[in-house]
C-alpha cells in the first residue's frame, strides 16, 4: 500500500497579500512585462507548494522571539536578489500561513517588524 503524503491548506494573510502587491509592482517597474508575469506566478506557484511538505522551508532564526516556528523559502528574483516566502505551519489545523513576500534586498530589520 502506498503512503500518502499530507497536504496542508496554504492560507495567505492579508499582511502578505499587501506584501505580494508591493513586490509585483516593483517586479513591473524593474523588469520587463513578460519577465514580471513569469516571476509573479512562479512567486504563487511556489507559495502553494507549501502545501506539500512545507517543513522544508529553513527556520527563519531571528524571528524564533515570535511564538511560533516561522520558517522560509527563497525565489530568486536575480542572481543577486531574491524573495523570502516566509511561513508558519499550524499543525493542528494543517493550514500553511504565509506571512510575508520579502525582498532580501530590503533591511532585515524591517523583516521582525513586519511578520
Amino acid at each position: 500500500m502506498e503512503e500518502r503524503e499530507k497536504s496542508y491548506l496554504v492560507e495567505i494573510t492579508s499582511k502578505a497579500e499587501q506584501y505580494y502587491w508591493e513586490l509585483l509592482a516593483h517586479l513591473y517597474e524593474t523588469h520587463s512585462i513578460e519577465s514580471a508575469d513569469k516571476k509573479s506566478g512562479e512567486i504563487m506557484k511556489l507559495a502553494m507548494s507549501l502545501a506539500v511538505n512545507p517543513q522544508r522551508g529553513i527556520l527563519e532564526e531571528d524571528l524564533a522571539s515570535f511564538n511560533k516556528e516561522f520558517r522560509s523559502i527563497l525565489y530568486p528574483i536575480t542572481k543577486r536578489n531574491t524573495v523570502k516566502i516566509i511561513y508558519f505551519i499550524n499543525e493542528f489545523t494543517q493550514k500553511v500561513y504565509i506571512t510575508d513576500f520579502f525582498a532580501t534586498v530590503m533591511n532585515p530589520d524591517k523583516k521582525r517588524k513586519r511578520s
